[in-house]
């Protein structure tokens, strides 16, 4: 299980997510048949897999590139399914929503949003 401290900091691990992505460092886990949701280009990118390592995204590279260059990997299927990043609300009032903070944080995950920043 990943939870937010135990994943390094980036500059501890950013020579090994190059290699990672430089395809001389085998990642963690492989998330496999995927369509990914690009923000910057507004675009979704088709037959994709994301190398993850260390608890963070290595790279994304063309299906079937990780069981070309490594054996005895992790591999989640995401079976052509939309990955897309996680939304912010940078600024919000919990008490607002009339909601306890668990029943807010409910609500907004199934909705997309993975951080907040809210006001009490």
């Amino acid at each position: 299980m990943i939870t937010r401290s135990s994943v390094p900091h980036l500059h501890e691990c950013t020579i090994h997510l190059s290699g990672v992505a430089s395809q001389k460092i085998q990642p963690e886990l492989v998330i496999s048949n995927s369509k990914i949701l690009s923000t910057y280009t507004d675009r979704i990118l088709n037959n994709k897999e994301i190398w993850i390592s260390k608890g963070r995204i290595a790279c994304i590279k063309e299906n079937g590139t990780a069981n070309k260059n490594f054996n005895d990997l992790k591999v989640y299927d995401a079976q052509n399914n939309i990955l897309a990043p996680g939304l912010v609300d940078p600024h919000m009032h919990i008490e607002s929503s009339m909601m306890t903070a668990c029943a807010y944080a409910e609500a907004a995950l199934l909705n997309g949003t993975t951080t907040i920043f809210c006001d009490s």
